[in-house]
């Protein structure tokens, strides 16, 4: 059974990683993204990126298509 080390390792070489800086400047740049927040509410509120929207990991699954109807929108995710 892999550790968690080797889950994470095995993630981060598949999914691609972006700066705060990055996601920033595509923002301003006027790119068509949406920022996901999915961490919970209470650290949402302490302070999130300014256009983000708040989807709780938790409720990923279950509310990923109301919020994001269309499959092709560039997500990231925070």
């Amino acid at each position: 059974m892999p550790t968690t080390a080797e889950l994470v390792a095995a993630a981060q070489a598949v999914v691609p990683s972006i700066s705060i800086e990055e996601i920033q400047a595509k923002l301003q740049g006027g790119e068509s993204i949406v920022v996901l927040d999915v961490r919970e509410k209470d650290e949402y509120d302490a302070g999130h990126i300014a256009q983000a929207q708040l989807l709780p990991r938790g409720l990923l699954e279950f509310r990923i298509h109301d919020v994001i109807p269309d499959k092709s929108t560039t997500l990231v995710l925070h």
